[in-house]
């Protein structure tokens, strides 16, 4: 009876197995496609991740780029020569910085190419609106040329950071170096513009008066000083004629 029973177990379990065996199959055609799926989606000369590294940096390359044109604006636009000189010299950094990214793409074995950056497109709008809004040679401008600017630069050290981090997880610890040297820079040019701010431009921008006709420029102000100089000068000539 023991031995019936034995038998009994073994074909129930054999009559399972057999059910069972389909759906593993079917289980084992859906992964299966999956996989091949996944496959295709596969950028040609590389991953879906390595895909959007080219994107960023294209995107980047163009941002750039767009700041070599900017900058001379901004820095002949703003009062402070201070700032003019910060201005004039990230040109120069954002010149080697668009050559660096020429590097990276040589490194990667692609053409430098670019992708309009929408985000850097509106920022660089931004600036010049200001440039119309605000008045000649007042410090006003220049708070607000320096608030323009580093909204740049936390762009771009959001963008570069991301950049860093996908070149190591890439493997790619030279195209990791050379990003991470212009992320340094960035990084460098928004303190610089934060001691430039707070060294003055802000305080004096604060004393500005606001309105048309009653917003007091540097330039007025001096050109103000000439002629009460002028006219004291000419008051004490004729009262000496007088004499």
């Amino acid at each position: 009876m023991a031995k019936a029973q034995a038998k009994s177990n073994r074909t129930t379990t054999a009559k399972k197995a057999q059910r069972s065996a389909p759906a593993r199959k079917a289980t084992s055609r859906k992964v299966t496609a999956g996989r091949s799926k996944a496959s295709k989606n596969e950028n040609k000369n590389g991953s879906l991740l390595q895909e959007f590294f080219m994107d960023s940096l294209k995107d980047i390359y163009w941002a750039e780029k767009a700041l070599t044109k900017a900058l001379p604006k901004m820095s002949k636009n703003a009062t402070s020569e201070e700032l003019k000189k910060a201005f004039d010299q990230h040109l120069e950094i954002t010149k080697g910085q668009v050559e660096r990214l020429e590097q990276v793409f040589e490194a990667l074995g692609e053409k430098a190419q670019s992708k309009k950056c929408e985000a850097m497109a509106g920022l660089v709008e931004e600036s010049e609106s200001i440039i119309g809004e605000t008045k000649d040679d007042t410090f006003t401008r220049d708070a607000a040329l320096i608030m323009a600017a580093q909204k740049v630069e936390h762009y771009e050290i959001a963008t570069y950071g991301g950049l860093v981090q996908l070149a190591k997880t890439m493997n790619k610890p030279n195209v990791a170096k050379m990003l991470e040297t212009t992320l340094n820079e960035e990084k460098e040019a928004d303190v610089l513009l934060t001691k430039i701010a707070e060294a003055g431009i802000n305080d004096v921008a604060t004393n500005e008066e606001g309105g048309e006709s009653k917003m007091s420029t540097l330039k007025e102000t001096i050109m103000n000083m000439f002629s009460k100089n002028d006219n004291e000068g000419g008051e004490q000539k004729s009262k000496q004629g007088k004499k």
